[in-house]
């Protein structure tokens, strides 16, 4: 019998043992409510997406600075503290360790990230103004999306790495160089070095767009645009645009394949190098 929801409950009862879940969560019923607040009042004939679209605009920064922060350590610190071996002999799987946190984290980021966004929707149409529920159910399904994606990349380091600095390093790296955009430029930089140290000429070739929307959040954004194209611009300020020829790797469905393999890979491939390892 599989012990997976005992370590899926273990993590989320720890969130609050260990109080995690009560500051985040009010942190971010805090910022849903003066986000509400905020767009609350406006002029009645309001877009009923424009709530839910900067709601979403904020919590993909929060939600994957908050799916980093409480995820990237869950592993390789009981693994340095010893616990791990404990927790391996009760007996709990490599497996039901690895992927039961993934669920647990997941469930506590995903779960303050729609308590703000409840809140910010609640407090805004309290104040009269026009909040559809489409769109609003687009944005919490977006932004679930994007916390499984980074909670799965920080699980993911956490089990593959041997101490907790080479997780912590990369996990906030990656989330630099997505969320900074620095993704994009790869590329550029590539080009830049093979041609000699200069500047390369004319538009960027395909291969080099296609990279930016191979990115967790353009492709997000990608799928998402295919159904909610309002909410989907909540995105722009992390995302490369579409292109308006919208070439197939735009498009939803390509968006919908690339997220699967961010939300996939990362922690599969994290468990394996845990599995293989000698602690």
């Amino acid at each position: 019998m599989s012990r997976l929801p005992l370590v899926v409950k273990k993590d989320v009862l720890d969130s609050f043992r260990d109080r995690q879940a009560y500051f985040v969560g009010a942190l971010f019923v805090l910022v849903g409510g003066l986000l509400g607040y905020l767009f609350g009042g406006g002029p009645p004939d309001a877009s009923p997406s424009a709530v839910p679209r900067f709601s979403l605009a904020l919590l993909i920064f929060l939600g994957v600075i908050s799916a980093i922060a409480l995820s990237y350590n869950q592993i390789v610190g009981k693994r340095a503290s010893g616990e791990l071996r404990v927790l391996l002999g009760l007996p709990f799987s490599r497996f039901e360790l690895v992927y039961g946190t993934l669920i647990g984290r997941f469930v506590l980021v995903g779960a303050v990230s729609l308590l703000s966004l409840g809140t910010t929707v609640v407090v805004a149409a309290a104040r009269g103004t026009p909040v559809g529920a489409v769109p609003t159910l687009a944005a919490a399904a977006a932004v679930l999306t994007v916390v499984a994606v980074f909670v799965s990349v920080s699980v993911g380091l956490s089990a593959a790495s041997k101490d907790t600095s080479r997780a912590s390093v990369g996990a906030f790296g990656l989330f630099i160089l997505i969320l900074f955009r620095l993704w994009d430029l790869l590329p550029f930089a590539a080009r830049f070095f093979t041609n000699g140290f200069e500047f390369p000429s004319g538009p960027p070739p395909t291969w080099e767009v296609a990279w930016g929307h191979l990115s967790p959040i353009a492709a997000i954004r990608n799928a998402v645009h295919g159904v909610a194209p309002d909410i989907a611009s909540a995105f722009a300020p992390y995302a490369a645009q579409i292109p308006e020829s919208e070439p197939v790797f735009t498009g939803p469905l390509f968006g919908a394949v690339v997220v699967l393999v961010w939300v996939v890979l990362p922690v599969t491939a994290g468990y394996y190098r845990l599995a293989g390892a000698d602690l």
